[in-house]
């Protein structure tokens, strides 16, 4: 077998599990809650409320348009995966109501259906981003209007469209409560789908302008195992020569950088996380320092 054909046969088993995940999360913790989570999930779980028909048939009859138009717009590998997701996890989502699958019902702690669905859900979501499809719904009109405006706040119209069918969701279930509970699962979401997307082996950046590059190069080289990069800098308020030292370590090296920076208190250094790192990289003891 080719490289290629299994790699999609991994991307479809990934699917398949994340569709999983969607179906069990609604089913068991979302339905029987009385909230309508966000997306196009909130407005099918609103019409199951209301027409006691499943949402998985509310949730196919919504995304299959946008899948159509987003089939002459988006990537084809795209569309492809998002379509298998959206039709397995609505078909799953019929099943569990047809065979009665357990849900977990509570009448004093509403809150815990919102964090463990909230989980479920924004890892599934970050599992679909991760190789390069979605969950469908608001995700696949904001595939689209990023190809057509790249400069447009994506993220922000997605929050706004959210939190808009959050406050709808009042009129069905008349309870503010439900509505607080959804901008929870709402924010456990967003963290978990964003953990997802980043680089599970947390890396970070420094930054140091310094007028002894060759001292603190040879630190970074020998004592953290890592290499740099050396850039020539003026400054704009001295109008002083200086280098500027780029280089990417481990976050858990943070405390040793800092103690052999308190060697060379002329130098500023600023550093932040990073989403993920790709290349030439230092991770284990036994990697060669590149």
């Amino acid at each position: 077998m080719s490289n290629r054909f299994v790699k999609e046969l991994i991307n479809t088993l990934i699917t398949l599990a994340a569709a999983a995940m969607s179906a069990f999360g609604l089913h068991i913790f979302v339905y029987p809650a009385g909230f309508a989570p966000s997306g196009i999930d909130g407005i099918a779980t609103m019409l199951q409320e209301v027409t006691g028909l499943n949402a998985g048939y509310f949730t196919l009859l919504f995304n299959l348009p946008l899948l159509i138009v987003a089939w002459f717009f988006l990537k084809l590998r795209y569309v492809i995966y998002t379509v298998l997701f959206t039709v397995l996890s609505s078909l799953m989502l019929v099943v569990l109501e047809a065979v009665d699958f357990y849900s977990y019902v509570t009448a004093t702690d509403r809150l815990i259906p919102a964090i463990f669905s909230g989980i479920i859900l924004g890892v599934r979501t970050g599992i679909m981003l991760k190789i390069g499809a979605s969950t469908g719904g608001v995700d696949i009109a904001a595939g689209m209007i990023q190809k057509k405006l790249p400069h447009v706040n994506i993220e922000r119209i997605i929050t706004i469209i959210c939190y808009a069918i959050i406050l709808v969701s009042y009129f069905i279930y008349r309870d503010v409560t439900a509505i607080l509970l959804s901008i929870v699962q709402m924010f456990v979401f967003d963290i978990f789908a964003g953990r997802m997307l980043k680089d599970h082996r947390n890396a970070v950046e420094v930054k140091i302008v310094t007028k002894c590059p060759e001292a603190i190069k040879n630190d970074i080289i020998c004592n953290l195992k890592h290499g740099a990069t050396v850039l020539n800098s003026r400054g704009m308020f001295t109008d002083g020569e200086s280098s500027v030292i780029i280089s990417v370590i481990n976050i858990r090296q943070i405390p040793e950088f800092l103690e052999i920076m308190k060697k060379y208190p002329d130098t500023f250094t600023y550093y932040g996380e990073l989403m993920g790192v790709k290349g030439n990289f230092r991770w284990r003891k036994d990697d060669a320092v590149k």
